[in-house]
Protein backbone atom coordinates (compact mmCIF):
# COMPACT_ATOMS: atom_id res chain seq x y z
CA UNK A 1 0.00 0.00 0.00
CA UNK A 2 1.24 3.51 -0.82
CA UNK A 3 2.24 5.89 1.95
CA UNK A 4 1.76 9.65 2.28
CA UNK A 5 4.89 11.48 1.18
CA UNK A 6 4.26 14.11 3.85
CA UNK A 7 3.61 12.10 7.03
CA UNK A 8 4.24 8.47 5.91
CA UNK A 9 0.77 7.27 6.93
CA UNK A 10 -0.86 4.65 4.70
CA UNK A 11 -3.12 5.95 1.94
CA UNK A 12 -6.46 4.41 1.26
CA UNK A 13 -6.49 2.39 -1.94
CA UNK A 14 -7.32 4.53 -4.95
CA UNK A 15 -7.01 7.83 -3.02
CA UNK A 16 -4.21 10.41 -3.11
CA UNK A 17 -5.50 12.35 -0.09
CA UNK A 18 -3.99 11.30 3.23
CA UNK A 19 -6.61 10.50 5.89
CA UNK A 20 -4.12 11.51 8.61
CA UNK A 21 -2.70 14.87 7.53
CA UNK A 22 -5.22 15.75 4.82
CA UNK A 23 -2.56 16.47 2.19
CA UNK A 24 -2.95 15.58 -1.47
CA UNK A 25 -0.20 13.29 -2.79
CA UNK A 26 -1.07 13.91 -6.42
CA UNK A 27 1.80 15.22 -8.62
CA UNK A 28 2.25 18.96 -8.80
CA UNK A 29 4.68 21.56 -7.53
CA UNK A 30 4.13 24.69 -5.50
CA UNK A 31 6.65 27.43 -6.32
CA UNK A 32 9.38 27.30 -3.69
CA UNK A 33 11.00 30.14 -1.85
CA UNK A 34 14.63 30.57 -2.79
CA UNK A 35 16.79 31.93 0.03
CA UNK A 36 19.18 34.28 -1.66
CA UNK A 37 22.00 36.24 -0.14
CA UNK A 38 24.32 38.98 -1.25
CA UNK A 39 28.05 38.66 -1.08
CA UNK A 40 29.42 39.62 2.31
CA UNK A 41 33.06 40.45 3.03
CA UNK A 42 35.17 37.50 1.88
CA UNK A 43 36.38 36.75 5.39
CA UNK A 44 32.87 36.32 6.73
CA UNK A 45 31.71 34.32 3.75
CA UNK A 46 34.33 31.72 4.61
CA UNK A 47 33.37 31.34 8.27
CA UNK A 48 33.42 27.81 9.70
CA UNK A 49 30.28 25.72 9.80
CA UNK A 50 28.67 24.08 12.78
CA UNK A 51 29.44 20.49 13.86
CA UNK A 52 28.81 17.94 11.12
CA UNK A 53 28.73 20.65 8.48
CA UNK A 54 32.14 19.63 7.23
CA UNK A 55 32.97 21.54 4.10
CA UNK A 56 35.45 20.16 1.62
CA UNK A 57 37.68 22.32 -0.49
CA UNK A 58 35.66 23.40 -3.52
CA UNK A 59 36.05 21.15 -6.50
CA UNK A 60 36.55 22.60 -9.90
CA UNK A 61 33.62 22.39 -12.28
CA UNK A 62 32.98 19.12 -14.06
CA UNK A 63 34.61 20.46 -17.18
CA UNK A 64 37.73 21.56 -15.27
CA UNK A 65 40.95 19.67 -15.89
CA UNK A 66 40.61 17.91 -12.56
CA UNK A 67 42.92 15.03 -11.87
CA UNK A 68 41.46 13.58 -8.71
CA UNK A 69 38.93 14.30 -5.99
CA UNK A 70 40.05 16.90 -3.45
CA UNK A 71 41.31 15.95 -0.04
CA UNK A 72 38.68 16.59 2.59
CA UNK A 73 39.62 19.46 4.86
CA UNK A 74 37.23 20.17 7.68
CA UNK A 75 36.74 23.85 8.18
CA UNK A 76 36.17 25.54 11.50
CA UNK A 77 36.06 24.97 15.21
CA UNK A 78 33.16 23.34 17.03
CA UNK A 79 30.27 25.75 17.35
CA UNK A 80 28.22 26.42 20.44
CA UNK A 81 24.64 25.21 19.83
CA UNK A 82 22.14 28.01 19.51
CA UNK A 83 24.67 30.74 18.68
CA UNK A 84 23.21 32.31 15.62
CA UNK A 85 26.57 33.58 14.38
CA UNK A 86 27.69 30.03 13.69
CA UNK A 87 24.35 28.29 13.51
CA UNK A 88 23.68 25.23 11.41
CA UNK A 89 23.17 27.27 8.26
CA UNK A 90 26.67 28.64 8.79
CA UNK A 91 27.34 31.86 6.94
CA UNK A 92 24.55 31.63 4.38
CA UNK A 93 22.19 33.28 6.81
CA UNK A 94 24.69 35.20 8.93
CA UNK A 95 26.77 36.93 6.29
CA UNK A 96 23.78 37.72 4.09
CA UNK A 97 21.35 37.68 7.01
CA UNK A 98 18.65 35.93 5.00
CA UNK A 99 18.68 38.85 2.58
CA UNK A 100 15.48 37.98 0.80
CA UNK A 101 12.97 35.24 0.30
CA UNK A 102 12.43 35.56 -3.42
CA UNK A 103 10.15 33.10 -5.07
CA UNK A 104 11.45 31.41 -8.22
CA UNK A 105 10.64 33.60 -11.17
CA UNK A 106 11.48 36.91 -9.53
CA UNK A 107 15.22 36.46 -8.95
CA UNK A 108 16.13 33.04 -10.23
CA UNK A 109 14.55 29.75 -9.29
CA UNK A 110 12.15 27.55 -11.12
CA UNK A 111 11.21 28.15 -14.71
CA UNK A 112 7.50 28.84 -14.71
CA UNK A 113 7.15 27.13 -18.05
CA UNK A 114 8.26 23.88 -16.47
CA UNK A 115 6.24 24.18 -13.26
CA UNK A 116 2.70 23.01 -12.77
CA UNK A 117 0.40 23.98 -9.94
CA UNK A 118 -2.56 21.80 -9.02
CA UNK A 119 -5.96 23.32 -9.60
CA UNK A 120 -6.68 23.08 -5.90
CA UNK A 121 -3.70 23.71 -3.67
CA UNK A 122 -4.13 21.82 -0.41
CA UNK A 123 -3.85 23.95 2.72
CA UNK A 124 -0.92 23.49 5.04
CA UNK A 125 -2.36 21.43 7.86
CA UNK A 126 -1.09 20.09 11.16
CA UNK A 127 0.58 16.72 11.23
CA UNK A 128 1.36 15.28 14.62
CA UNK A 129 2.58 12.04 16.08
CA UNK A 130 1.35 12.61 19.66
CA UNK A 131 3.25 9.73 21.21
CA UNK A 132 6.61 11.24 20.27
CA UNK A 133 5.94 14.91 21.04
CA UNK A 134 7.71 15.77 24.31
CA UNK A 135 5.87 17.15 27.31
CA UNK A 136 5.79 20.88 28.01
CA UNK A 137 8.82 22.10 29.92
CA UNK A 138 10.27 25.35 31.24
CA UNK A 139 7.97 28.30 30.43
CA UNK A 140 10.99 30.62 30.26
CA UNK A 141 12.63 28.94 27.29
CA UNK A 142 11.82 27.05 24.11
CA UNK A 143 10.79 23.96 26.05
CA UNK A 144 7.72 25.86 27.20
CA UNK A 145 5.74 23.79 24.73
CA UNK A 146 6.50 20.26 23.61
CA UNK A 147 5.04 21.31 20.28
CA UNK A 148 4.31 24.76 18.92
CA UNK A 149 2.46 23.40 15.91
CA UNK A 150 -1.20 24.35 15.56
CA UNK A 151 -3.69 24.24 12.75
CA UNK A 152 -3.51 26.81 9.98
CA UNK A 153 -6.60 28.56 11.28
CA UNK A 154 -5.15 28.86 14.78
CA UNK A 155 -1.84 30.18 13.49
CA UNK A 156 -3.59 32.74 11.27
CA UNK A 157 -5.83 33.86 14.14
CA UNK A 158 -2.76 34.48 16.31
CA UNK A 159 -0.89 36.56 13.71
CA UNK A 160 -1.08 39.78 15.76
CA UNK A 161 -0.27 38.23 19.13
CA UNK A 162 2.91 39.69 20.63
CA UNK A 163 5.48 36.95 21.20
CA UNK A 164 8.65 38.96 21.89
CA UNK A 165 9.72 42.51 22.69
CA UNK A 166 12.95 44.53 22.71
CA UNK A 167 13.54 48.24 23.34
CA UNK A 168 9.81 49.01 23.01
CA UNK A 169 9.69 47.12 19.69
CA UNK A 170 7.41 44.11 19.46
CA UNK A 171 7.47 40.92 17.39
CA UNK A 172 4.15 39.38 16.40
CA UNK A 173 3.43 35.71 15.89
CA UNK A 174 2.90 36.33 12.17
CA UNK A 175 6.30 37.98 11.82
CA UNK A 176 7.94 35.22 13.83
CA UNK A 177 6.68 32.67 11.32
CA UNK A 178 8.61 34.42 8.55
CA UNK A 179 11.82 34.11 10.57
CA UNK A 180 11.06 30.54 11.58
CA UNK A 181 10.28 29.28 8.10
CA UNK A 182 13.25 31.19 6.71
CA UNK A 183 15.66 29.57 9.17
CA UNK A 184 14.26 26.10 8.54
CA UNK A 185 14.41 26.51 4.76
CA UNK A 186 17.90 27.97 4.71
CA UNK A 187 19.34 25.33 7.01
CA UNK A 188 17.67 22.33 5.41
CA UNK A 189 18.71 23.52 1.95
CA UNK A 190 22.33 23.90 3.01
CA UNK A 191 25.12 21.34 2.95
CA UNK A 192 24.64 21.04 6.68
CA UNK A 193 20.98 20.11 6.25
CA UNK A 194 21.83 17.47 3.66
CA UNK A 195 24.51 16.12 5.98
CA UNK A 196 21.97 15.78 8.77
CA UNK A 197 19.64 13.90 6.49
CA UNK A 198 22.27 11.49 5.19
CA UNK A 199 23.53 10.80 8.69
CA UNK A 200 20.03 10.00 9.87
CA UNK A 201 20.01 12.90 12.32
CA UNK A 202 17.00 14.59 10.75
CA UNK A 203 14.18 12.72 9.04
CA UNK A 204 12.59 14.95 6.41
CA UNK A 205 9.50 12.72 6.34
CA UNK A 206 8.63 13.40 9.99
CA UNK A 207 7.48 16.57 11.80
CA UNK A 208 10.18 18.67 13.46
CA UNK A 209 8.51 18.50 16.87
CA UNK A 210 8.85 14.72 17.00
CA UNK A 211 12.64 14.55 16.56
CA UNK A 212 15.40 15.36 19.02
CA UNK A 213 17.99 17.86 17.81
CA UNK A 214 21.52 16.60 17.25
CA UNK A 215 22.82 20.05 18.26
CA UNK A 216 21.16 19.80 21.69
CA UNK A 217 19.46 16.56 22.68
CA UNK A 218 17.33 18.41 25.25
CA UNK A 219 15.47 20.11 22.39
CA UNK A 220 13.42 18.98 19.45
CA UNK A 221 14.40 20.29 16.04
CA UNK A 222 11.35 22.55 16.17
CA UNK A 223 12.50 24.06 19.47
CA UNK A 224 16.04 24.50 18.12
CA UNK A 225 14.85 26.24 14.93
CA UNK A 226 12.49 28.41 16.96
CA UNK A 227 15.37 29.52 19.17
CA UNK A 228 17.40 30.37 16.09
CA UNK A 229 14.48 32.31 14.57
CA UNK A 230 14.12 34.41 17.73
CA UNK A 231 17.86 35.03 17.78
CA UNK A 232 17.68 36.25 14.18
CA UNK A 233 14.94 38.71 15.02
CA UNK A 234 17.02 39.95 17.96
CA UNK A 235 20.02 40.36 15.67
CA UNK A 236 18.03 42.12 12.93
CA UNK A 237 16.34 44.45 15.37
CA UNK A 238 19.58 45.23 17.21
CA UNK A 239 21.37 46.03 13.95
CA UNK A 240 18.52 48.28 12.84
CA UNK A 241 18.57 50.18 16.13
CA UNK A 242 22.34 50.62 15.96
CA UNK A 243 22.15 51.80 12.35
CA UNK A 244 19.50 54.33 13.31
CA UNK A 245 21.57 55.58 16.25
CA UNK A 246 24.58 55.98 13.96
CA UNK A 247 22.54 57.94 11.42
CA UNK A 248 23.07 55.38 8.68
CA UNK A 249 20.75 55.43 5.69
CA UNK A 250 19.64 52.53 3.57
CA UNK A 251 21.40 52.37 0.16
CA UNK A 252 19.21 53.54 -2.71
CA UNK A 253 19.27 50.16 -4.46
CA UNK A 254 17.95 48.44 -1.32
CA UNK A 255 15.14 50.98 -0.96
CA UNK A 256 14.28 50.46 -4.61
CA UNK A 257 14.10 46.69 -4.06
CA UNK A 258 11.78 47.11 -1.07
CA UNK A 259 9.56 49.57 -2.92
CA UNK A 260 9.09 47.03 -5.70
CA UNK A 261 8.66 43.99 -3.45
CA UNK A 262 4.86 43.83 -3.53
CA UNK A 263 4.72 44.18 -7.31
CA UNK A 264 7.37 41.50 -7.76
CA UNK A 265 5.48 39.07 -5.57
CA UNK A 266 2.21 39.83 -7.36
CA UNK A 267 3.90 39.10 -10.67
CA UNK A 268 5.28 35.82 -9.37
CA UNK A 269 1.94 34.71 -7.94
CA UNK A 270 0.27 35.38 -11.28
CA UNK A 271 3.01 33.52 -13.17
CA UNK A 272 2.31 30.41 -11.07
CA UNK A 273 -1.45 30.66 -11.41
CA UNK A 274 -2.00 31.50 -7.75
CA UNK A 275 -4.73 33.85 -6.59
CA UNK A 276 -2.36 36.42 -5.13
CA UNK A 277 0.50 37.22 -2.82
CA UNK A 278 -1.27 35.87 0.25
CA UNK A 279 -1.58 32.42 -1.29
CA UNK A 280 2.01 32.58 -2.47
CA UNK A 281 3.28 33.44 1.01
CA UNK A 282 1.06 30.83 2.66
CA UNK A 283 3.06 28.12 0.94
CA UNK A 284 6.41 29.74 1.66
CA UNK A 285 6.27 31.42 5.05
CA UNK A 286 3.22 29.88 6.64
CA UNK A 287 -0.30 30.82 7.75
CA UNK A 288 -0.65 34.19 9.44
CA UNK A 289 2.37 35.63 7.64
CA UNK A 290 1.13 37.86 4.85
CA UNK A 291 2.63 40.64 2.80
CA UNK A 292 2.81 43.05 5.75
CA UNK A 293 4.75 40.58 7.89
CA UNK A 294 7.04 39.60 5.05
CA UNK A 295 7.69 43.24 4.13
CA UNK A 296 8.55 44.11 7.74
CA UNK A 297 10.99 41.21 7.83
CA UNK A 298 12.69 42.56 4.71
CA UNK A 299 12.60 46.17 5.86
CA UNK A 300 14.23 45.36 9.19
CA UNK A 301 17.08 43.51 7.54
CA UNK A 302 17.88 46.30 5.12
CA UNK A 303 17.73 48.90 7.89
CA UNK A 304 20.46 47.11 9.81
CA UNK A 305 22.53 45.98 6.84
CA UNK A 306 24.71 49.15 6.58
CA UNK A 307 25.75 48.87 10.23
CA UNK A 308 26.51 45.16 9.96
CA UNK A 309 28.56 45.71 6.82
CA UNK A 310 30.52 48.59 8.32
CA UNK A 311 31.31 46.78 11.57
CA UNK A 312 32.30 43.42 10.09
CA UNK A 313 34.52 45.17 7.54
CA UNK A 314 36.73 46.11 10.49
CA UNK A 315 37.57 42.47 11.15
CA UNK A 316 40.93 42.39 9.38
CA UNK A 317 43.46 40.16 11.15
CA UNK A 318 47.15 40.92 11.41
CA UNK A 319 49.74 38.21 10.70
CA UNK A 320 50.17 37.97 14.47
CA UNK A 321 46.43 37.40 14.93
CA UNK A 322 46.47 34.56 12.40
CA UNK A 323 49.51 32.91 13.88
CA UNK A 324 48.06 33.07 17.39
CA UNK A 325 44.67 31.74 16.28
CA UNK A 326 46.14 28.84 14.35
CA UNK A 327 48.49 27.96 17.21
CA UNK A 328 45.61 27.99 19.67
CA UNK A 329 43.60 25.61 17.47
CA UNK A 330 46.47 23.72 15.85
CA UNK A 331 45.51 20.32 17.29
CA UNK A 332 42.07 20.60 15.73
CA UNK A 333 43.38 21.73 12.37
CA UNK A 334 46.10 19.09 12.27
CA UNK A 335 43.58 16.37 13.06
CA UNK A 336 41.56 17.56 10.08
CA UNK A 337 44.43 17.69 7.62
CA UNK A 338 45.39 21.36 7.84
CA UNK A 339 49.05 21.99 8.70
CA UNK A 340 51.48 24.82 8.08
CA UNK A 341 52.55 23.11 4.85
CA UNK A 342 51.07 23.77 1.43
CA UNK A 343 49.36 26.66 -0.32
CA UNK A 344 46.24 27.57 -2.22
CA UNK A 345 46.71 29.45 -5.49
CA UNK A 346 44.38 31.66 -7.45
CA UNK A 347 44.91 31.52 -11.21
CA UNK A 348 43.21 32.66 -14.40
CA UNK A 349 43.47 30.81 -17.68
CA UNK A 350 42.19 30.87 -21.25
CA UNK A 351 41.68 27.39 -22.70
CA UNK A 352 41.90 26.81 -26.44
CA UNK A 353 41.15 23.31 -27.69
CA UNK A 354 42.61 21.86 -30.90
CA UNK A 355 40.36 21.62 -33.92
CA UNK A 356 39.76 18.54 -36.05
CA UNK A 357 40.95 15.26 -34.58
CA UNK A 358 40.03 11.63 -35.14
CA UNK A 359 37.59 9.90 -32.82
CA UNK A 360 37.92 6.15 -32.27
CA UNK A 361 35.22 3.60 -31.47
CA UNK A 362 35.58 4.33 -27.73
CA UNK A 363 34.84 8.00 -28.23
CA UNK A 364 38.44 9.09 -27.64
CA UNK A 365 39.68 11.89 -29.90
CA UNK A 366 43.30 12.11 -31.02
CA UNK A 367 44.87 15.13 -32.70
CA UNK A 368 47.70 15.27 -35.17
CA UNK A 369 50.94 17.15 -34.55
CA UNK A 370 49.79 19.77 -37.03
CA UNK A 371 46.47 20.25 -35.18
CA UNK A 372 48.29 20.64 -31.87
CA UNK A 373 50.71 23.10 -33.44
CA UNK A 374 47.82 25.19 -34.72
CA UNK A 375 46.28 25.20 -31.24
CA UNK A 376 49.57 26.29 -29.67
CA UNK A 377 49.90 29.12 -32.19
CA UNK A 378 46.35 30.26 -31.45
CA UNK A 379 47.18 30.34 -27.72
CA UNK A 380 50.34 32.36 -28.37
CA UNK A 381 48.32 34.79 -30.50
CA UNK A 382 45.89 35.31 -27.61
CA UNK A 383 48.76 35.94 -25.20
CA UNK A 384 50.36 38.37 -27.66
CA UNK A 385 47.03 40.17 -28.07
CA UNK A 386 46.83 40.64 -24.30
CA UNK A 387 50.45 41.79 -24.03
CA UNK A 388 49.83 44.36 -26.78
CA UNK A 389 47.10 45.97 -24.70
CA UNK A 390 47.27 47.31 -21.16
CA UNK A 391 48.22 43.81 -19.92
CA UNK A 392 46.27 43.97 -16.65
CA UNK A 393 44.46 41.24 -14.75
CA UNK A 394 41.14 42.86 -15.68
CA UNK A 395 41.96 42.82 -19.37
CA UNK A 396 43.04 39.17 -19.09
CA UNK A 397 39.71 38.34 -17.41
CA UNK A 398 37.82 40.09 -20.19
CA UNK A 399 39.78 38.17 -22.82
CA UNK A 400 39.09 34.89 -20.99
CA UNK A 401 35.35 35.56 -21.12
CA UNK A 402 35.68 36.23 -24.85
CA UNK A 403 38.11 33.52 -25.96
CA UNK A 404 38.24 30.66 -23.44
CA UNK A 405 36.62 27.34 -24.29
CA UNK A 406 36.53 26.15 -20.68
CA UNK A 407 32.83 26.20 -19.68
CA UNK A 408 33.84 26.00 -16.03
CA UNK A 409 35.50 29.43 -16.04
CA UNK A 410 34.71 31.36 -19.22
CA UNK A 411 32.06 33.47 -17.51
CA UNK A 412 34.16 34.54 -14.52
CA UNK A 413 37.29 35.74 -16.25
CA UNK A 414 38.92 32.31 -16.34
CA UNK A 415 39.38 32.35 -12.57
CA UNK A 416 39.96 29.31 -10.37
CA UNK A 417 40.37 30.09 -6.70
CA UNK A 418 41.94 28.06 -3.90
CA UNK A 419 43.51 25.51 -6.20
CA UNK A 420 45.50 22.95 -4.23
CA UNK A 421 48.01 20.30 -5.22
CA UNK A 422 46.40 17.19 -6.64
CA UNK A 423 43.35 19.02 -7.98
CA UNK A 424 44.40 19.81 -11.53
CA UNK A 425 46.11 17.85 -14.28
CA UNK A 426 49.87 17.72 -13.80
CA UNK A 427 51.17 20.26 -16.38
CA UNK A 428 48.61 22.85 -15.26
CA UNK A 429 49.46 22.23 -11.62
CA UNK A 430 53.22 22.26 -12.15
CA UNK A 431 53.00 25.74 -13.63
CA UNK A 432 50.77 27.01 -10.79
CA UNK A 433 52.96 25.65 -8.00
CA UNK A 434 56.36 26.54 -9.44
CA UNK A 435 58.29 28.02 -6.48
CA UNK A 436 59.39 30.97 -8.59
CA UNK A 437 55.83 31.95 -9.47
CA UNK A 438 54.82 35.54 -8.56
CA UNK A 439 51.58 37.50 -9.10
CA UNK A 440 51.27 38.71 -12.68
CA UNK A 441 53.23 35.86 -14.23
CA UNK A 442 51.93 34.57 -17.56
CA UNK A 443 52.73 31.57 -19.70
CA UNK A 444 51.48 28.79 -21.95
CA UNK A 445 50.68 25.28 -20.72
CA UNK A 446 49.72 22.29 -22.85
CA UNK A 447 47.48 19.60 -21.30
CA UNK A 448 45.29 16.85 -22.66
CA UNK A 449 42.46 19.40 -22.71
CA UNK A 450 44.23 21.88 -24.97
CA UNK A 451 46.50 24.87 -24.65
CA UNK A 452 46.12 27.17 -21.66
CA UNK A 453 47.12 30.83 -21.55
CA UNK A 454 47.96 31.28 -17.86
CA UNK A 455 47.85 34.27 -15.50
CA UNK A 456 49.00 33.83 -11.90
CA UNK A 457 46.94 35.84 -9.41
CA UNK A 458 48.11 34.94 -5.91
CA UNK A 459 49.17 32.30 -3.43
CA UNK A 460 48.03 31.84 0.18
CA UNK A 461 49.31 29.34 2.74
CA UNK A 462 46.50 26.87 3.43
CA UNK A 463 46.84 27.24 7.21
CA UNK A 464 46.55 31.01 6.88
CA UNK A 465 43.40 30.70 4.79
CA UNK A 466 41.66 28.61 7.44
CA UNK A 467 43.02 30.65 10.33
CA UNK A 468 41.65 33.82 8.74
CA UNK A 469 38.28 32.18 8.26
CA UNK A 470 38.15 31.02 11.87
CA UNK A 471 39.45 34.29 13.30
CA UNK A 472 36.90 36.40 11.43
CA UNK A 473 34.12 34.04 12.47
CA UNK A 474 35.20 34.38 16.09
CA UNK A 475 35.15 38.16 15.88
CA UNK A 476 31.72 38.03 14.27
CA UNK A 477 30.45 35.79 17.08
CA UNK A 478 31.72 38.28 19.63
CA UNK A 479 30.10 41.14 17.74
CA UNK A 480 26.71 39.41 17.62
CA UNK A 481 26.94 38.40 21.29
CA UNK A 482 27.68 42.01 22.28
CA UNK A 483 24.65 43.16 20.28
CA UNK A 484 22.45 40.70 22.13
CA UNK A 485 23.78 41.90 25.48
CA UNK A 486 23.08 45.51 24.51
CA UNK A 487 19.57 44.76 23.28
CA UNK A 488 18.02 41.96 25.37
CA UNK A 489 14.69 40.56 24.28
CA UNK A 490 11.82 39.17 26.31
CA UNK A 491 9.89 36.23 24.85
CA UNK A 492 6.39 35.02 25.70
CA UNK A 493 6.78 31.41 24.61
CA UNK A 494 3.23 30.55 25.62
CA UNK A 495 1.90 32.90 22.91
CA UNK A 496 3.80 31.29 20.04
CA UNK A 497 1.78 29.26 17.53
CA UNK A 498 3.45 27.86 14.42
CA UNK A 499 1.95 26.44 11.27
CA UNK A 500 3.06 23.00 10.15
CA UNK A 501 6.17 22.82 7.97
CA UNK A 502 6.22 20.01 5.46
CA UNK A 503 9.81 18.92 4.97
CA UNK A 504 9.12 16.09 2.60
CA UNK A 505 7.07 17.97 0.05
Amino acid sequence: MDRCKFCQEELEEGSTVCPHCGKDNAPGDIPEVVIQGEAAPEETAEAPAAPAAEETVQEAAAETPAQEAPTEIKEGIKATPGKIAIAAAAVVVLAAALIALIVGGVKGGKDTAETTVPETVPAVTETQVPATVPADGNPDDVTCKGTYTVTDDEAAAAKDAVVAAMDDVKLTNGELQVYYWSVVNSILNSNYGYSLMYQGLLDYSQPLDTQLCSEDSSLTWQQFFLSEALNYWQMYQSLALEAQAAGMEMPAEDREYLDGLAASLEETAAAYGLEGVEELLLHNVGPGAGLDEFARFQELYYQGKPYYTAETAKFVPTPEDLDAYFTENEDYYTANGVTREGSFVNVRHILLTPEGGTTDENGQTAYSDEEWAACEKAAQDVLDQWLAGDATEDSFAALANEKSQDPGSNTNGGLYENVYKGQMVEPFENWCFDESRVPGDTGLVKTSYGCHVMYFVSSTPIWEYYAKSGWVSQQTDNFIAALADSHPMEVDYSAIKLGYINLGG
